[in-house]
């Protein structure tokens, strides 16, 4: 995989998507254009897996605002799993837990999503 590579899957109609270990402009970039593709083909349901990202920059942050919007217009879903501890408290510091919502993981986002089809 080359280094600003998003690592994605579908999974009963939701889409995955992994940052990678950091989430800067440039992955960042590649994830906001892969949700909107994923929009642009009708998948409304989202979850972006934190698991292997250990680091979020202030621009990776902004661009994942602009994502949330944009799943938002689309009148989808957008799920995060896997939040450490550190990028946890970042996003609360930055009020970003009022505007999505956090699961645990990966297979409690989809569980979320499969309990309200």
């Amino acid at each position: 995989m080359n280094g600003m590579e998003v690592k994605a899957k579908l999974v009963e109609g939701t889409a995955i998507l992994y940052p990678g270990a950091y989430l800067n402009q440039l992955r960042g970039e590649v994830i906001e254009h892969r949700c909107q593709a994923l929009l642009d083909q009708g998948v409304r349901r989202l979850v972006i897996n934190f698991a292997e990202t250990e680091l979020i920059n202030s621009i990776g942050i902004s661009i994942l605002l602009g994502v949330i919007e944009t799943v938002n217009a689309a009148n989808g879903t957008l799920l995060i799993s896997n939040l450490n501890e550190s990028n946890r408290e970042l996003f609360e510091m930055l009020g970003l837990l009022s505007h999505l919502c956090i699961e645990e993981t990966e297979e409690r986002a989809l569980a979320k999503f499969h309990s309200c089809a």
